[in-house]
């Protein structure tokens, strides 16, 4: 099965990877967690919990299977460099804080606390093994060494985050909405591609990004949750504004990246 994955297109994997996650997380379960919890806000979060526990795992299970560990930044063989370059996106958390700090938060109920930031750590972490760690790695490895390959392979992983997020669509009737995640997943997912590969580790981004998701998800807690939440329609590119910095910076970044380091990871897992 190794020698099977090893010789497939990236493309490929992606696309079969895709249909993967796509079928784990329209599973229906939530409606049995919900006969179980009575409670939605619990039953979404359980839900989504146990979901991006599992693609964690196999993420995880795959990219040791593949022996990728160097390039997905989880080798002890490279330190973790450049650690300040993790505090760049602190920006969006204190923007996540701003946008409940109105609100009475007095009312919150710690164990929705704890379960709405053990639900956003599992997607961090699912989400970052999967497309950084293993979809990067896959391409880095097919394209790494051509002219622009390491460019190329931080794009497409990233353009395929930002298209995994078509999936909202199935309960999102708001198509303009789901676009706007589309554009700034790809934008995140740059960043957090070239940092990965200029810092050399994952999990320091894994949690960066379940902590962003942690502190943009806070006004959906049951407690702040307000009308204007559930019922608004409306399209705005303010997320596309907040997370083209980051873009922009990541562009930055790959300039400065070591290039000859990541032949080197190449090599070695050649």
């Amino acid at each position: 099965m190794k020698t099977t994955i090893k010789n497939q297109s990236p493309f490929v994997i992606t696309i079969a990877m895709l249909a993967l996650i796509a079928l784990i997380i329209l599973l229906p379960t939530e409606t049995l967690l919900n006969k179980v919890f009575n409670d939605d806000f619990k039953s979404e979060w359980v839900d989504r919990a146990i979901k991006m526990g599992l693609l964690f795992l196999i993420g995880y299970s795959l990219i040791r299977m593949l022996k990728i560990q160097t390039l997905s930044g989880l080798s002890r063989q490279f330190p973790w460099r450049f650690k300040y370059l993790n505090l760049i996106p602190v920006y969006l958390i204190i923007i996540g804080i701003l946008s409940v700090y109105s609100r009475d938060l007095s009312q919150i109920a710690l164990p929705n606390l704890i379960l709405l930031l053990f639900g956003c750590l599992m997607v961090g972490f699912a989400e970052e093994y999967l497309f950084r760690g293993l979809l990067q790695s896959l391409f880095l490895k097919k394209y790494g060494s051509r002219k622009n390959g390491i460019f190329m392979s931080i794009l497409f992983s990233s353009v395929f985050f930002g298209a995994f997020h078509l999936i909202n669509l199935t309960n999102n009737d708001n198509s303009g909405q789901v676009l706007i995640q589309v554009v700034f997943a790809m934008f995140i997912g740059f960043f957090f591609g070239v940092l990965v590969l200029k810092t050399n580790k994952l999990i320091p981004v894994a949690i960066t990004h379940g902590l962003i998701n942690f502190f943009f998800s806070l006004a959906f807690l049951p407690s702040l949750k307000t009308v204007q939440d559930v019922v608004d329609d409306t399209v705005s590119i303010a997320p596309i504004i907040l997370t083209l910095p980051l873009f922009i910076i990541g562009l930055l970044i790959y300039r400065k990246l070591d290039k000859k380091e990541i032949i080197e990871k190449l090599e070695i897992e050649n």
